[in-house]
């Protein structure tokens, strides 16, 4: 009797999930449509591999811009998918970059300001490290696109903010505008959700449908095999990797890292949560309810212990029931049994994605994909 009340509560789950979705299923193919057409706008070859800046259509019309990086192996082995990487990049309230934060830029493609915003949060988040290009030395393609508000999709005062910070600076006139910018482009989100809001959209629910048109591109590159997609995202970028997994099966594995919590420990109040308000969703679900939608596929999450953001204790309890609802699926569902494939680990350290958590994630995509 308990295993039917179970079931019936995670069937209940699910519909709220898609009802709080329209227009998105998880099964393949469904998901709002891409204009098949690309732009390349500069190309780099690097050591095994190369980079380009491109543009591609988004669901509502629009252009994102990328990067995408692909192994040389691709010529070598025509006719043999190579497995591919969507990695999705973090919040970090720093907007003049986003696909920057994970894939070195293109030589030549961005300003100086660019570059030295670039190194400095790799340097900051990842241990110096490129994490898009070290899984493409590896030979995975990887597609690094921007969400709406930063990097190429950012305002002319979050790039008018990285050219003082990270160019040309006149003193104290400088500093006080630093300042004012530093403001005016993070109070600027709640202006993106209610320009969004006031056109029937939600940010979050546009930053989705976005990463699904960017599914769809990279799916449709004839040297990437469709069954062996992976996702991959750090902070907001954990929580974009998991939203979008729950929705397109064709995830085939995800590692999330430091985006894992419970809604009583969020704060609705800082303007930086707008960008993952789905309010649908938050008002009948709780964030470990996801793992009923990702299930039985193998998922990675890992959370500093010392995360400031993410207490260690909130994000055990969240760990629990993801785990709780795998295991219970396994029983009772029709899903392999044994391993449920779900990992949520802890690794020593705060809100970061050094050298020691990339080792983890790429172990776990060599694994699954």
């Amino acid at each position: 009797m308990a295993g039917i009340r179970v079931i019936e509560y995670l069937c209940l789950v699910l519909a709220l999930f898609f009802a709080a979705l329209p227009g998105l299923a998880s099964d393949d193919g469904i998901g709002p449509g891409l204009s098949s057409d690309a732009d390349v706008l500069a190309v780099e070859g690097r050591c095994g591999y190369s980079c380009m800046l491109i543009e591609y259509g988004a669901a509502d019309g629009g252009r994102i811009p990328a990067l995408l990086l692909v192994p040389d192996s691709v010529a070598l082995c025509p006719g043999n998918g190579l497995p591919a990487v969507l990695m999705l990049h973090d919040h970090g309230a720093r907007f003049d970059i986003g696909k920057e934060k994970l894939a070195k830029p293109v030589a030549g493609s961005v300003p100086e300001h660019i570059l030295k915003s670039s190194r400095q949060w790799t340097v900051k988040n990842f241990d110096g490290v490129y994490f898009a290009d070290s899984l493409a030395s590896l030979g995975y393609v990887v597609l690094v696109p921007d969400a709406l508000y930063w990097g190429g999709r950012s305002s002319a005062d979050a790039q008018r903010w990285s050219e003082l910070a990270f160019g040309h600076s006149d003193g104290k006139n400088s500093r006080d505008e630093l300042k004012t910018l530093k403001t005016r482009v993070y109070e600027g989100q709640r202006a993106v959700y209610d320009s969004l809001e006031a056109r029937g959209d939600v940010w979050a629910r546009h930053i989705l449908h976005d990463d699904i048109s960017a599914l769809e591109f990279l799916k449709s590159l004839p040297y990437i095999d469709s069954g062996r997609i992976g996702a991959f995202g750090f902070s907001m970028g954990a929580h974009r990797c998991w939203l979008l997994s729950a929705v397109r099966s064709d995830i085939r594995c995800g590692a999330a890292v430091s985006w894992m919590t419970l809604k009583e420990a969020v704060d609705t109040s800082s303007a930086s949560s707008l960008s993952m308000l789905i309010p649908e969703l938050r008002s009948v679900h709780d964030f470990p309810d996801v793992a009923a939608m990702l299930y039985p596929r193998p998922m990675l999450f890992l959370s500093g212990e010392e995360d400031h953001l993410f207490p260690k204790n909130v994000v055990s309890e969240a760990y629990r029931r993801m785990n709780c609802i795998y295991d219970f699926l396994s029983l009772y569902g029709n899903g392999p049994g044994g391993d449920t494939g779900l990992r949520t680990e802890f690794f020593p350290g705060g809100h970061n994605c050094g050298k020691l958590v990339q080792s983890i994630a790429v172990d776990f995509f060599r694994m699954n994909l």
